[in-house]
This record gives structure tokens, sequence and C-alpha cells, in this order.
């Protein structure tokens, strides 16, 4: 029996592979550092199973099964290309603006707005 939801598993089992810098993507700030994914990994499981016709998974060994092929099936999306290194201001910023969870086809919109932010500071 899971004890969390099957996403939690996942992001766990990523997460060592990202690549947190030492300073803010936009500010170059060195304090109150976060890491942003710019794709939700929540949204990228969800549609993942519903493609491969996954409806339930209630167990740890299940979970296990599943991780390495979703990574392997969205490596471009899970890379660190697409994860970035805010401080806390602009990580908070950049959620009230685009909201705690936006949709994966908000991403682009999310790069331009990170670039401009980083342009306005330069």
């Amino acid at each position: 029996m899971l004890k969390r939801f099957p996403v939690k598993y996942i992001r766990d089992y990523i997460k060592k592979k990202y690549k947190k810098n030492d300073k803010c993507f936009i500010c170059n700030l060195t304090d109150t550092l976060e890491f942003h994914h710019l794709f939700s990994v929540s949204e990228l499981f969800n549609s993942w199973c519903i493609k491969n016709n996954i409806k339930n998974i209630t167990t740890v060994e299940e979970i296990k099964k599943y991780r390495e092929q979703f990574e392997l099936d969205n490596l471009w999306e899970l890379s660190n290309e697409n994860a970035l290194t805010l401080c806390k201001q602009h990580h908070e910023r950049l959620h009230n603006i685009f909201g705690q969870r936006y949709a994966n086809s908000m991403v682009p919109k999310v790069k331009n707005w990170v670039r401009i932010q980083k342009e306005k500071i330069q």
C-alpha cells in the first residue's frame, strides 16, 4: 500500500539527478535559492499513465517498476535544461503570475517571462 501519491515517489527518484546552481538564474542572488521545474512532473506523469493505460498504482513495487520508463519517456522535459534555480523572490513572483500549478502548455510563456526578467536586470 502506498503512503503517498505515486508522483511523490517519481519526484524523489528523479530529483537526485538535478543540479541546483549556486545563484538565481534571473538576478544572480546566492541566498534563499529554490529549484523550479518548468514542466509539472504531476501533469507529465498523469499523461504518461493515460498513454500507457496505467489506471491504478497501489504498491511501492509497482511505482518502482514504472518510474524508470517514465523518466526515459520524458527525458527532455525532466532534464536540467528545463529546470531553474531561482531565488525565493523570483520563484514566488513566477508562481504569483502563472499560478502555483500551471499547465505544461504554459512553459514557453514561463520561459519568456524568465528571459525578460533576466534582461531587465542586466
